[in-house]
């Protein structure tokens, strides 16, 4: 048992792997799996693989990660990392070669990314930056409002709603100059928001 205030992150890998080897259960698992995500991007970031998301590498990796966990002997291997990373590549190579056996769709066949590195970039849109942006925009719309004077909320509001300009200056009997100016101040207090 840990004493009170003592964190897993202080523990050495084979500390770690002697706790998971007690119980897959443990924290210990979550907190090796972390130490050692650079092995999971940089095969990630060699290999695509149809038909999977973020979720699925990481779900593979950490199925992979318990077996080795259980199976690495230091006194034998060299390197918990090295084990780990050769596991995780066999693992993704019996992935590829299983989607190609299948072969259910002509295009949907696993590829090197570095060996077309022109094509993917220009074609593959990276869900983690989208997914980020995202949520930092969500975020951002949410704290806009208590930034916001009467006019330019009501403005921003409908602009929203997918309301033009126009019909936004009639619809709250507004000029059009004060409906475009409550939407440009809007607009900058946005950005402002979403640069800090």
């Amino acid at each position: 048992m840990l004493k009170e205030g003592f964190s897993l992150t202080n523990l050495t890998d084979e500390q770690l792997l002697a706790l998971i080897r007690e119980s897959l259960d443990s924290p210990a698992l979550l907190v090796l799996f972390e130490r050692y995500r650079p092995v999971l991007c940089k095969i990630q970031s060699r290999y695509f693989i149809p038909d999977f998301d973020l979720d699925d590498w990481r779900q593979e990796a950490l199925l992979v990660f318990c077996r080795v966990a259980q199976r690495f002997e230091v006194e034998r291997s060299k390197s918990f990392g090295s084990f780990y990373r050769q596991a995780l590549r066999f693992r993704v190579y019996d992935l590829i070669r299983q989607g190609q056996t299948k072969k259910r769709l002509a295009g949907q066949q696993a590829v090197s990314l570095e060996a077309n590195r022109t094509f993917v970039s220009e074609t593959v849109q990276d869900m983690r930056w989208v997914l980020r942006e995202n949520l930092e925009v969500q975020d951002a719309v949410s704290q806009l409002p208590t930034r916001l004077s009467k006019i330019e909320h009501t403005v921003f509001g409908d602009l929203l709603r997918g309301q033009s300009l126009q019909m936004i200056s009639r619809g709250r009997r507004l000029s059009l100059p004060q409906v475009t100016s409550a939407a440009y101040r809007s607009q900058t207090k946005l950005r402002d928001l979403l640069a800090e």
